[in-house]
């Protein structure tokens, strides 16, 4: 039971790391596209999100860990009627397009765990003072 859950966790860290990889670089690159390893604020806010928030986000809300975004193409419905080779396109970018959703999925949730994080952490330090 642990195992599969520190598995989960695993691969939706890993899921997101593209998104860390593409969000840094926007962040710290060069006007001329160099790449820099800089730490300033934002980048901070970046890695604590992706190390600490993420994880505890899709530990608390478990609902997260999948994919609630499912691509079905109009093509790939018209064409499953026939035995055509349009079938394997279509369900190819079908394939990469459920990829992409997944990816951006993946990735906003992990830059706006940090502030679900300090939310969370502030309702409920409230909560323990009224209580």
């Amino acid at each position: 039971m642990m195992k599969d859950k520190a598995i989960n966790i695993l691969t939706a860290e890993l899921s997101a790391l593209p998104v860390l990889i593409m969000t840094y670089y926007a962040l710290t690159a060069k006007p001329t596209g160099q790449w820099q390893l800089t730490f300033n604020l934002p980048v901070y806010w970046l890695i604590s999100s992706y190390l600490l928030a993420y994880p505890w986000l899709l530990t608390r809300v478990p609902r997260l860990r999948h994919n609630p975004l499912k691509m079905n193409s109009l093509a790939l419905k018209a064409s499953s009627r026939y035995d055509c080779r349009l079938n394997e396109r279509a369900a190819r970018w079908d394939d990469e397009m459920n990829l992409a959703i997944f990816l951006l999925e993946r990735g906003c949730l992990m830059l706006l765990s940090e502030p679900l994080l300090l939310g969370d952490l502030g309702y409920h330090s409230v909560r323990r003072l009224w209580y």
